[in-house]
């Protein structure tokens, strides 16, 4: 019968001796401390420190709300203090409800370089989207073509529509200008 033997076991009046500690691992040769030098064993450059992060976009923080009219009525936007100032603003409709802000930010961002922000209006009782929603671009030539290339594409489940927003239209200022002008061509009478 054989018998097996274990490290420290006497066999025949010899004890067997434990095996040698492993070598210790070779120096690290000279250059920048572990933590500049990049992961991995094969590359001893220092890291790269990442880019800095890009200035924030203009905004109307320091402004009020704006002094909004539609429909026979005037209120104060406070959401417009969001948006960049002297940004080109588009209208996205015909969303379908399961689509999130960040499928809508990713469709713009990826095609349009001077992308700057995007909102999906949703219902303020129970969250849900109102199947529209604004896009903002900086680049009048990038608005253009988004108006171009979106329109009736495919987002989700639907063919989305791209317009130009006229939300500078329903700013109380020029609700009134354009109700001024009305007035003015209504009294011309052209002599009767």
């Amino acid at each position: 019968l054989m018998a097996t033997i274990g490290i420290g076991e006497v066999v025949g009046g010899r004890s067997i001796p434990p095996p040698p500690p492993p070598p210790p691992p070779p120096p690290l040769p000279p250059g920048p401390p572990p933590s500049q030098q990049s992961v991995g064993p094969m590359y001893t450059h220092p890291m790269v420190p990442p880019p800095p992060p890009p200035p924030p976009l203009p905004t109307n923080q320091n402004k009020k709300a704006t002094k909004r009219s539609a429909a026979g009525e005037s209120w104060e936007d406070i959401s417009l203090t969001q948006w960049p100032e002297n940004d080109f603003r588009l209208f996205v409709g015909n969303l379908a409800k399961d689509i999130k802000l960040p499928q809508l930010e990713q469709a713009f961002a990826t095609k349009y370089p001077s992308f700057a922000m995007a909102r999906i209006c949703v219902n303020k009782h129970d969250g849900k989207s109102r199947g529209y929603g604004f896009v903002s671009l900086m680049d009048p030539k990038d608005c253009a073509r988004a108006i171009r290339e979106m329109d009736q594409s495919w987002l989700g489940s639907r063919p989305i529509k791209v317009k130009r927003s006229d939300w500078k239209d329903r700013q109380l200022d020029v609700v009134r200008k354009k109700q001024r002008m009305e007035k003015r061509r209504g009294n011309r009478g052209f002599g009767i």
